[in-house]
């Protein structure tokens, strides 16, 4: 007697199965299960299909399954910003455009812009979920654009910060050249108790348990937070079981002034004031000494590695940054894009095959890091850094059903030897075909289902120019106003 078929609301056949699950299965012919948003099954595509009855399937067609990439350091707002800023200026500068510039004049609406630019690219790269770093002035026009293209997104309030001369950098006393603007964002808050007053907001949206955009504690970093305001963020994300991300070590400079500010290794500064542990991310932390190494393995804070920021803006994490050596030391790592200007493009896979080559450079040592360890870092790595791992990261039953398929009609894949490999050294984004975020599909064979992408991308392109005009800047096509080679 042939037993009854249990009906679901799509199956994944015929793909290469990776899982991340605990045993790193990969399963060379597999099939996923969904129904209701979650993971019902994950197995061998011959015994699904004789259990399941699908409302629609996805033929794979043998290329690579597997769970969504998870940024874990990200400001989206200036996406709509990308392209401004020439490679000739100085850093403080740049900082000044961004924070001055930007900041003071960017309306909500062109916030949506960005956000909802951000949130397109990221899904065609294959990522299903980001953690917003804390500087969208209006969250809300962040969730709306997030909610138009369907992807998951952890939200930060604006800015929370009461010493914002800490962007400084320590040079705040005038007549050492160029500094960056001291704060200067005037819808931002000034002091402790303005940075109180708007801290927490975005946890509210966790009450919907199936609420694709959701929010946890966001600082900006050590050098713009007070040690009450660190000791607060602290205790409202453990309240709130969410995580707490701040910036960390993003470049010498930053790390020199925490270390003057402190008088001691600023890792350990937050250790001894218990603003450490498993529910906090660090973005970059392109800087550690071995007594940090040590107590953020002991801890079990999470870092966010954004290779290519650090090496757009010779920050020199993969000169000395420790990433791969704390990941092999059994830390958790994951991996960011950073921005517009910044790395530039929101592509997990370009991070992930630069935190590989660069490991492997760094250290002369070919077998440093493995495919598998970066293309972990992206999925459960990031699951850990925003604190989801129990519902996203693998490919698991119970978890959300957040999940890439890839298409072989890709040259970079070919030919079908070992897929993984193939996927972080060759292909990367460029073979991602359906995208599929809690059961729903968002990309469906290179096309967005749910609305028209060419209508959104002209409504930002024409509201990026409009922004930039206003702004002061050149916009004209093709625009190079100054030269843009070092060669003499």
């Amino acid at each position: 007697m042939t037993a009854q078929l249990i009906n679901i609301d799509l199956l994944v056949r015929h793909g290469y199965v990776i899982t991340m699950d605990n045993q790193r299965r990969i399963i060379l012919d597999g099939a996923v299960a969904i129904s209701d948003r979650r993971i019902v099954e994950v197995g061998e595509d011959h015994d699904l299909v004789e259990r399941y009855l699908p409302k629609r399937t996805i033929d794979a067609g043998g290329a690579p399954v597997h769970p969504g990439l998870i940024e874990c350091h990200m400001h989206a707002s200036f996406q709509t910003y990308r392209g401004v800023i020439p490679d000739h200026i100085p850093e403080d500068e740049v900082f000044d455009a961004i924070e001055r510039v930007f900041y003071n004049t960017v309306n909500d609406e062109e916030e949506y812009l960005g956000v909802l630019l951000a949130s397109i690219e990221m899904v065609r790269n294959g990522t299903t979920c980001f953690l917003e770093a804390g500087t969208i002035l209006e969250p809300e026009a962040a969730a709306r654009a997030a909610q138009t293209v369907g992807i998951r997104a952890i939200l930060g309030d604006a800015f929370i910060w009461d010493r914002p001369a800490g962007l400084a950098q320590g040079k705040e006393t005038p007549g050492e050249g160029p500094v960056r603007v001291k704060g200067a964002i005037e819808r931002a808050p000034r002091n402790l108790n303005e940075a109180l007053a708007q801290m927490g907001g975005q946890v509210r949206r966790n009450s919907d348990p199936n609420a694709l955009v959701t929010g946890h504690i966001a600082l900006l970093g050590l050098g713009t937070a007070s040690e009450e305001l660190l000791i607060e963020a602290k205790r409202q994300a453990d309240a709130a079981g969410v995580v707490l991300n701040m910036h960390h070590a993003y470049s010498p400079a930053d790390t020199a002034a925490d270390l003057t500010r402190y008088g001691m290794d600023p890792l350990l500064h937050l250790a001894n004031i218990g603003v450490l542990g498993r529910n906090v991310t660090l973005g970059h932390a392109n800087h550690l000494t071995d007594a940090e190494t040590q107590v953020l393995i002991e801890l079990g804070a999470s870092l966010a590695w954004a290779p290519g920021a650090s090496m757009m803006w010779g920050h020199g994490s993969t000169l000395h940054g420790r990433h791969a050596e704390l990941w092999r030391r059994g830390a958790n790592i994951s991996l960011g894009s950073d921005s517009a200007n910044w790395s530039n493009v929101f592509d997990l896979f370009r991070q992930a095959n630069l935190a590989l080559l660069t490991a492997r450079e760094a250290h002369q040592d070919r077998n440093y890091l493995h495919a598998e360890d970066v293309l972990e870092m992206a999925t459960l790595g990031g699951a850990r850094a925003c604190g989801m791992e129990d519902r996203i990261g693998s490919l698991e039953v119970g978890k959300r059903a957040d999940l890439v398929i890839h298409t072989l009609r890709r040259t970079e894949l070919l030919p079908i030897t070992d897929l993984l490999r193939n996927l972080i050294y060759s292909s990367g984004s460029k073979s991602v075909d359906t995208v599929i975020i809690d059961g729903k599909v968002i990309l469906d064979r290179g096309e967005f289902q749910h609305f028209d992408e060419q209508a959104l991308l002209a409504q930002v392109n024409a509201g990026s120019r409009a922004m930039l005009k206003r702004m002061g800047h050149e916009v004209e096509k093709n625009q190079r106003p100054t030269p843009g080679s070092m060669r003499q």
